[in-house]
């Protein structure tokens, strides 16, 4: 058996992703990169919203409810928490099997709700359960708080609720802070990526691929919410989602559109941005945890096209010198290096250097300037796996 087939084997990765991986590390890093993808970030950070509070009062309100919380060294609005971990999980009781998302959230201490099970044994409430993912990962044990007739008839709400998972992090979305929309539960990268595009008062910026919000209520916060912020999306059900965002941090100049944004020269030929964030739909390999990934060689290639289609419209639309920055939360070179080259050669971008930023260079086999792009690795960051760039046009 090759290694890029023991590999795959051993931690439910596909050959295509983890051949890459080799490729672009060798064999023991790529080994030790999928092994901390499997596991929550080390990192979890949370931005704070300062258009409402302050980050030394988010710390003071996290210590009296005694949550270990530390403010970023050089990133104002970024606190980091502790991730607890990881903890022995016997496995005592019943058996839930849950699809992978559920799975990814449960091993961090949530809840396991009705709509993530796949199949289960016969429980009632008050069972004692095991829950697991389809490939008998034992992710979390707890209590069940449906019988299993009402959870397969999809009755809404938390089939089990959770008593002992393998990671435990604070439980924020539930707190005065986040429905106060006084914080926002973001990867450290993904913070540094709304950062890297430098928006300034009044201007305004393009998120091509806007929801949930993340990047867009950070890029309204940075502007003192002063300027329009275009955020647009095709999905209807995300775009709800980051409108519910943008109310609950008290955004106020973001008009959010429901469009694919590959149409939005055709659509406003006349548009110019100043600055616009390109973070597309990618394979998202590196996202954690993420107990198994089956991404296929063409599912790659095929998403760096789909991505270039956004990159491309993107650069029609940028004022001279304006800034285009681009981010994926995946590993591949293809999503990454070689759409930079494809900007650098065939869309009359250049880069802008970013060596000083937090993260790595990029892969310079794959792109001459890596060296002016950032990579977040979880084995080396503690992060999920993330790469940007910034472009911009004469």
């Amino acid at each position: 058996m090759n290694e890029y087939n023991r590999l795959s084997n051993k931690y439910n990765y596909s050959p295509a992703i983890v051949s890459r991986l080799i490729e672009y590390f060798g064999e023991k890093r790529a080994e030790n990169i999928i092994k901390e993808l499997k596991t929550p970030s080390r990192v979890f950070a949370v931005r704070v919203n300062s258009l409402m509070i302050s980050t030394d009062q988010v710390l003071e309100e996290l210590e009296q409810s005694s949550i270990k919380a530390t403010p970023h060294p050089t990133i104002e609005d970024a606190i980091l928490l502790e991730v607890e971990g990881p903890f022995l999980v016997k496995g005592i009781g019943k058996k839930v099997i849950a699809d992978k998302f559920a799975c990814e959230s449960v091993m961090q201490g949530s809840d396991l709700y009705s709509s993530g099970v796949i199949k289960l044994e016969k429980i009632k409430v008050s069972d004692p359960v095991v829950i697991e993912d389809k490939n008998g990962l034992i992710v979390a044990e707890g209590i069940a708080k449906m019988n299993s007739k009402s959870i397969m008839q999809r009755i809404k709400g938390v089939a089990v609720q959770t008593t002992n998972s393998i990671y435990k992090i604070p439980d924020l979305k539930n707190s005065h802070l986040y429905s106060r929309g006084m914080i926002y539960l973001q990867s450290l990268p993904a913070i540094i990526a709304s950062k890297v595009l430098e928006p300034q008062p009044n201007e305004f910026v393009i998120d091509m691929c806007a929801a949930p919000g993340g990047k867009t209520t950070h890029i309204a916060q940075i502007m003192n919410n002063t300027g329009k912020i275009l955020a647009l999306d095709r999905s209807k059900k995300r775009l709800q989602k980051l409108r519910r965002n943008v109310k609950r941090l008290g955004i106020k100049n973001v008009i959010s559109i429901r469009l694919d944004s590959r149409l939005l020269s055709k659509k406003y030929p006349c548009l110019e941005a100043d600055r616009i964030i390109v973070d597309p739909p990618c394979t998202a390999i590196g996202v954690r945890p993420k107990l198994y990934d089956n991404s296929t060689d063409k599912e790659i290639i095929s998403t760096s096209a789909y991505q270039r289609q956004f990159l491309k419209v993107a650069a029609k639309l940028l004022k001279p010198s304006g800034t285009i920055v681009y981010s994926t939360c995946t590993l591949t070179a293809e999503e990454n290096e070689s759409n930079i080259k494809y900007c650098l050669e065939e869309l009359g971008l250049r880069l802008k250097d970013l060596s000083k930023t937090p993260g790595s260079p990029g892969l310079s086999s794959y792109l001459s300037d890596a060296k002016k792009t950032r990579r977040f690795h979880p084995d080396l960051h503690g992060t999920p796996a993330i790469f940007i760039a910034s472009l911009t046009k004469d």
